[in-house]
């Protein structure tokens, strides 16, 4: 019995969730839907609630569970909700202005066009298969995605804390001295901070596309042994690559399946671009010139 009333309480949930998605267009919707015989099961302020729209609603609460649970009690419950719903979209379209109904028939016939689309795609649009070929070019062309890449080791010297515009301009000319480039940062920075200089060293290493602007940039565009450019955008930082490697990447057997993964939805995407250009030219198309 416990389970019963559980499963009950599951289906009564699921028929309000419907009601609380009802408004104007899925009415619209609804009313349109074809149906032969039309068997009415209820009247709302003279608009009919048939069969065809109750099984619809069946369907979209129940989804695949439909078969199992869609049994008298339930199927009750849904059409209440279908007469609720309708109920307050007839109010609410009494209470309409007219700008306020002519963007009602604008958004029903936007979600009657996606509905028609929708539909014409899963029966036209047929995307090519993913080549070998084409995994070994996306291979070949983003070996970073693989583990492949280069990494780079890096020393940083950066400001620390707030830098008052008295201390900025002596660290500026510090750090802009050409001798240190080749100097012993970690040194410097120890006995630039002895003498109270707002300073920090660090030592990282990773590929550069792993890495936050602005130290990303600044790693990118340096090779090993050189210095970047003094960056200010936000303190001071200092960078300088002492060491690069180039990292072997995974290989292409072990990671076709995932570059299909990635290719697979560009071909669909491809299709439906072919798709709707072949429907362009099979109707008449004018735009206007205001």
């Amino acid at each position: 019995m416990a389970t019963m009333r559980r499963v009950e309480a599951s289906l009564l949930v699921a028929a309000l969730l419907f009601l609380g998605g009802c408004g104007p267009d899925a009415d619209q919707a609804l009313n349109q839907t074809p149906v032969e015989p039309a068997v009415v099961l209820a009247t709302v302020d003279g608009t009919p609630v048939t069969r065809a729209q109750l099984e619809l609603a069946i369907e979209r609460t129940l989804g695949e569970s439909a078969p199992l649970f869609a049994n008298a009690e339930v199927e009750r419950k849904i059409l209440d909700s279908l007469v609720s719903g309708r109920a307050m979209a007839r109010l609410a379209e009494r209470d309409l202005s007219p700008a306020e109904r002519e963007e009602l028939e604008l958004r029903t016939q936007a979600y009657r066009e996606e509905l028609l689309v929708r539909d014409y795609l899963k029966k036209h649009a047929e995307a090519q298969p993913v080549t070998t070929e084409m995994v070994a070019q996306y291979y070949q062309r983003h070996p970073e995605e693989f583990g492949g890449g280069v990494e780079k080791r890096f020393e940083i010297i950066t400001t620390s804390g707030v830098l008052t515009e008295q201390a900025r301009d002596p660290l500026i000319r510090q750090l802009s001295d050409p001798k240190l480039a080749t100097a012993d940062w970690r040194a410097r920075v120890e006995s630039w901070r002895a003498t109270g200089t707002p300073v920090e060293f660090r030592v990282g290493q990773a590929r550069a596309e792993l890495l936050e602007q602005p130290l990303r940039g600044l790693v990118e565009s340096t090779p090993a042994g050189k210095v970047a450019p003094l960056s200010s955008s936000d303190g001071l930082m200092l960078v300088r690559v002492t060491e690069e490697k180039r990292l072997p990447a995974r290989p292409l057997a072990e990671v076709s399946g995932e570059i299909r993964e990635k290719l697979a939805p560009l071909q669909l995407k491809q299709a439906v671009k072919q798709l709707g250009a072949t429907a362009l030219g099979s109707v008449k198309v004018e735009y206007s010139s205001q």
